[in-house]
């Protein structure tokens, strides 16, 4: 029956659907993340200008330029595709969408996302940037290695840092979806042998050549790397899902 019904609806409106479930309550995925953010934002601010007023002529030069408050973001939005994979699967299925309609509008509404925060971020920083550090010199939205770059590429560094981590997320989430504990339990079990593989290249040869890479490259060829990575997690993450079980 399901199948019957999704056959007489056109793809692209099944795929319009999904789009649509995942921003029905657009608060937890775009009001409460910009919230979050200008409310870190603005705690960072206080204590800045709380440093300079007492530090005074004593303050170092570019002491408000490694501020890490903006990485939460990325971090947060793991979490969205996480728990997006997980709540919405078996209702949008229940509603004539396939499992490829389901994954092909959830990469969609994210990647429409990671477009919007880059460009958003990236407006940030130029404000950033015209009011001197917010009048104290400092870096909350193009910190350290973003400082003098231009807008095009802290757009692109969010967009593809966003990316990678929503596939990662989708990747787990689908994990959870077709395997429950166990799929949670495969992924960390792979991510944990992954990272002593990279410990282990980084302590041989691996190291000098990371670091030499970072050096003779731009930052926007460096991020343009972590598309293939992002592109790689998104194809697991279908085929994971593609024979995930419509009822939990």
């Amino acid at each position: 029956m399901m199948t019957t019904l999704a056959a007489q609806i056109p793809a692209r409106q099944r795929i319009a659907a999904v789009m649509r479930l995942h921003v029905a309550n657009p608060w937890p995925t775009v009001i409460l993340p910009w919230i979050v953010l200008l409310g870190v934002h603005a705690l960072t601010w206080s204590i800045w200008a709380l440093i300079s007023h007492y530090a005074g002529d004593t303050l170092e030069p570019e002491a408000f330029r490694y501020a890490g408050g903006v990485s939460w973001l990325v971090i947060y939005m793991m979490v969205i595709a996480i728990q997006a994979m997980n709540a919405g699967f078996r209702f949008a299925l229940g509603l004539s969408a396939t499992r490829r309609d389901y994954y092909v509008g959830t990469v969609a509404v994210f990647g429409l996302m990671a477009l919007g925060y880059g460009i958003g971020l990236g407006l940030l920083a130029l404000v950033e940037r015209a009011t001197g550090g917010w009048w104290l010199d400092g870096s909350f939205y193009a910190p350290a290695y973003l400082y003098d770059e231009p807008f095009a590429v802290v757009a692109f560094h969010y967009v593809a840092l966003y990316l990678l981590f929503t596939s990662m997320g989708s990747l787990i989430g689908a994990m959870f979806v077709r395997w429950r504990a166990y799929g949670l339990y495969a992924y960390f079990a792979g991510l944990a042998l992954a990272v002593v593989a990279f410990v282990w290249w980084l302590v041989g040869a691996g190291g000098d050549a990371l670091v030499g890479f970072l050096r003779d490259n731009p930052l926007a060829v460096v991020m343009a790397w972590t598309l293939p990575v992002s592109a790689v997690l998104a194809l697991l993450g279908w085929l994971v899902i593609r024979r995930a079980p419509s009822r939990g």
